[in-house]
């Protein structure tokens, strides 16, 4: 019945209606004409609110339309009374989930926190279907940062604001009590979505921005993290404290999209004078938080804009250094003391962190030797975390401190708040060592690696105890990879590798529907069934991606390389060049991208040629599509070990080596010619891997793949690839 309405409705083009037209001629007419009257009223709204001409198609007209229409009935008397139901069932389709909690799923607390929101109203008829939440209205949230046209707009008036912060205020005080669950965020999150679409005072913008960073760790999908920055962006033009720890806080998610790392960056950067120009510390230690994520989580999505982060990253830290010049004379614990080691431990671990900005964070924050700078840092992070008593005293004595411990948590437990930061920084120190485990023949250091190892599992008991499940899961997933790279054999990977079954049996018993959680849940997934493909053992790979394909899927970079380590050990399909493009285009050298695209078969080759040409090197996109065709290629070389094998591959794998940007990226080129079958561009890939990236581990492991792979079948190469996956994912 759907596909024949799609039929009728042109929704599948012309040719699908062809069967219909004779016998349902003026039905089709009906809808034609029903089609042009949404779209140009539809049209007509958006271009008034100054929507871009290319934004206003025929889904998002149809959105509007549907919006107006809704607003009518909701500002009728009896709609009006709902306004709490339809502020939940709101709350939740903003978040991306297509479910929303009913009564008798919920413990009696939380049920009786959430009161009225609970109780059907006569809303539902319009949100609802079958008690579920339609996709119609999931969409039609992702308008809600218009607010014109935000679905809850109808019901803003001055008393239902009141009303919905003195709802907060509720939830607030049983939060403080420590009784705090995902659908009380979820509602909480909309309440603030609520005010956002009428105009407010400076405390209420305060009050519910406060509670959104708490919710948006609990959104379903990532997709959704960005409508909900740009909802809540007009309150926070009233509370722009309160807006950057809301940044930080999705800063802190590992898997955002490009759109919304920018925008992240864009918001810094115009928030950045009004910060500085504040009394309050706290807010600048968030944003520095906040670039600190952006640079380290995120780096590939401001590619091109490090340097100026870098800049207002230390910008920022240096005003909190400026706050609290007197902390450096100081020997006791102290809030300033304590705001400049929480600052310097996020700008430090950009610099751990990265080899390519690690001279800039030095020079432009004023950072000594790097692994002196983390001693001092972890020294004081235990010294605080030893004593909490200390820190009550100081949370009671100054205002700004208080002030940013409930920023981080919501019961104002200053020790819980140190201990996260403690793990935090365990987890960069860990990966530091990881980074470096190299002896000084360039081999990876088992002693090395073993202490990054120890390392992570600090970092994970620390997240154990503060019930930080999505930390736990990646700290001991790093612990297990670092010991996995130490094994001398394929026994001994193996039985190193079992550790993965138990992980991820902890992974599922603990899993829960946020994005957040999820995304680490899926990595505990693909090293769980890829040591079960290496075992030997397919039919359980088999019956587990049954069961959970949709989360090994919610990381698509985990999903495409994690199915083309299966496919190597010949279990599943594996991905195809046009997947790998779709997944990893963002680290592929822009100049690359058109002759990798016309080889995937979505461009032809005059598309790609007329790309290169707005390309800032066409000449270099220009040969790589020649190359790609076989033409003639004057891409240059410049390894000379890589002669041999030059003379034997064609001018589509030379573009394959040479676009990626990142490692990560060139480990999935590589199985993707392994599962092709395509040794000698294996062996190329290893060896341009060996040469073209910072971290030596990864150089030693690329280097070991073209060293051992001139058999694609033997247990060396297989070991090779296999530690490659491990060190990257």
């Amino acid at each position: 019945m759907e596909e024949t309405l799609r039929d009728l409705a042109g929704l599948d083009g012309e040719e699908a209606r062809k069967p219909y037209r004779e016998t349902l001629r003026y039905l089709i007419e009906a809808l034609d004409w029903a089609r042009d009257e949404v779209l140009k009223e539809g049209a007509e709204t958006l271009a008034k609110l100054g929507v871009l001409e290319e934004d206003r198609g025929l889904g998002t007209g149809l959105l509007a339309f549907v919006v107006r229409r809704l607003a009518v009935v909701f500002k009728s008397g009896e709609i009006r009374c709902c306004w709490r139901r339809a502020t939940f069932i709101a709350g939740f389709a903003l978040a991306g989930f297509p479910l929303f909690p009913k009564r008798e799923w919920l413990l009696e607390d939380c049920a009786e926190a959430l009161g009225d929101a609970l109780k059907p109203c006569a809303v539902d008829d319009y949100l609802t279907i079958d008690g579920e939440i339609p996709l119609l209205l999931i969409y039609m949230a992702q308008l809600m940062p218009i607010r014109e046209l935000n679905i809850l707009a109808p019901f803003a008036d001055t008393k239902t604001i009141d009303d919905a912060g003195k709802t907060a205020k509720g939830l607030l005080a049983r939060w403080r009590r420590g009784y705090i669950t995902p659908p009380e965020t979820i509602y909480a999150l909309c309440l603030a979505a609520l005010a956002a679409g009428a105009e407010v005072d400076v405390d209420t913008a305060d009050l519910l921005l406060y509670v959104t960073p708490f919710a948006v760790q609990q959104v379903a999908h990532m997709t959704a993290v960005l409508t909900v920055l740009e909802t809540l962006r007009s309150l926070g033009e009233k509370a722009p404290h309160r807006y950057v720890s809301l940044l930080a806080a999705v800063s802190e998610l590992e898997t955002l999209d490009q759109e919304t790392s920018r925008y992240i960056y864009v918001a810094l950067q115009q928030l950045k004078d009004r910060l500085s120009n504040a009394e309050r510390c706290w807010p600048l230690v968030e944003a520095v938080r906040a670039y600190s994520n952006l640079l380290r989580k995120h780096f590939i999505h401001i590619m091109g804009r490090w340097e100026e982060a870098v800049a207002d990253m230390c910008e920022l830290y240096n005003k909190v250094r400026g706050h609290s010049v007197a902390a450096t004379l100081e020997s006791n614990l102290s809030a300033q003391r304590l705001f400049n080691t929480v600052a310097g431990a996020h700008v430090l671990a950009v610099a751990l962190e990265s080899n390519v900005l690690a001279p800039l964070v030095q020079d432009r924050c004023g950072l000594g030797d790097l692994e002196k700078e983390a001693e001092a840092v972890t020294s004081m992070l235990d010294e605080a975390a030893d004593h909490p008593e200390e820190l009550i005293k100081i949370m009671e004595n100054d205002e700004d401190f208080a002030a940013w411990v409930t920023v981080r948590d919501v019961t104002s437990n200053a020790g819980k708040v140190v201990e996260d930061l403690r793990s935090g920084f365990t987890h960069v120190l860990a990966r530091y060592k990881l980074s470096h485990a190299i002896d000084e023949k360039g081999e990876l250091d088992a002693g090395k690696l073993e202490e990054a190892a120890k390392e992570f599992e600090k970092a994970a008991e620390i997240n154990r105890k503060l019930k930080l499940w999505r930390n736990y899961l990646a700290a001991r997933g790093l612990a297990l990879r670092a010991r996995v790279l130490a094994a001398k054999s394929w026994e001994e990977l193996l039985e190193r590798a079992k550790g993965f079954q138990e992980l991820w049996k902890e992974a599922e018993k603990l899993l829960e529907p946020t994005a957040v959680y999820l995304a680490a849940a899926a990595a505990s997934l693909g090293e769980y069934i890829v040591y079960l493909a290496a075992s030997g053992d397919s039919v359980k790979v088999e019956e587990l991606l049954k069961k959970r394909q949709l989360l090994l899927d919610h990381v698509p970079e985990v999903s495409v390389v994690t199915r083309l380590m299966l496919k190597l050990f010949s279990v599943g399909e594996g991905a195809k060049l046009e997947e790998v493009m779709d997944v990893f285009e963002q680290e592929l050298l822009p100049e690359f991208r058109p002759a990798l695209w016309l080889l995937a078969g979505r461009l032809q080759k005059d598309e790609a040629l007329e790309i290169c040409k707005q390309l800032p090197k066409p000449e270099l996109c220009v040969d790589a599509v020649a190359a790609a065709t076989d033409d003639k290629s004057e891409i240059e070389w410049e390894v000379p070990e890589a002669s041999l094998l030059l003379d034997k591959v064609d001018g589509k794998t030379l573009v394959e080596v040479l676009a990626p940007i990142y490692s990560s990226a060139q480990l999935a080129f590589t199985l993707l010619v392994a599962v092709e079958g395509r040794v000698d561009a294996v062996r190329l890939h290893g060896l341009w891997g060996s040469v073209a990236y910072g971290e030596p581990p990864a150089r030693r492991l690329f280097r070991a793949v073209y060293e051992k792979c001139v058999d694609l079948n033997s247990e060396e190469c297989r070991m090779a690839l296999l530690k490659l996956y491990y060190y990257h994912f």
